[in-house]
Order: structure tokens, then sequence, then C-alpha cells
């Protein structure tokens, strides 16, 4: 039996919308591989009543993703329309 401990590390990480630091927010990031075995990092972060999520080949890039997809969420109206959905078995799939 495996006893390794079921144990996830992740790093706090900042997105800000534009120069104004009232508009920064905070969630995670985590590094994975790909099936290549190139490294990745993954950030989720959480922005009004949503999530922004990205994905890179290294931090820097990332917080350049995640900087402008909140400004998309909050200027641009990203959440604001939910798209295409269809109801199966009273759940909303979302057709993207």
């Amino acid at each position: 039996m495996d006893k390794t401990p079921k144990l996830e590390i992740r790093e706090i990480f900042c997105a800000k919308a534009g120069n104004d630091w009232s508009r920064c927010f905070h969630g995670t990031i985590r590094r994975e591989t790909d099936s290549d075995g190139n490294p990745v990092v993954i950030g989720r972060i959480k922005v009004g009543d949503g999530f922004i999520l990205a994905q890179a080949a290294n931090q820097d890039v990332l917080g350049e993703h995640l900087d402008e997809l909140a400004l998309m969420v909050l200027d641009m109206g990203l959440h604001d329309n939910e798209g295409l959905s269809t109801l199966i078995a009273g759940t909303h799939y979302f057709l993207n």
C-alpha cells in the first residue's frame, strides 16, 4: 500500500488590472509538467464572482496572461455573458 502523503503545494500569486493596486486579486499557482515533460505553471485567481485561469511555460508569462484576463473581466465584461448552455439532468453545461 502506498503511504505517500497526499499533499499538494501551491503558491500564492497576484493579478493586477492595469496600474491600479486597488484592482489587485490573489489566487494560487501550481507547477506541473506537460505530456512532453516540459514545465508549466497554472494559475487560478478569483475576480469578482468568477475565476480567471491561465497556463504558461513560466510565471512571468503567466502573470502577463492573468493581468490581461483581469482587465478583460473588469473592463470588457468577459464574465457578463455566460454564452450558450444546455440543461442536462438539471445542470447547466456551457457550450464552448
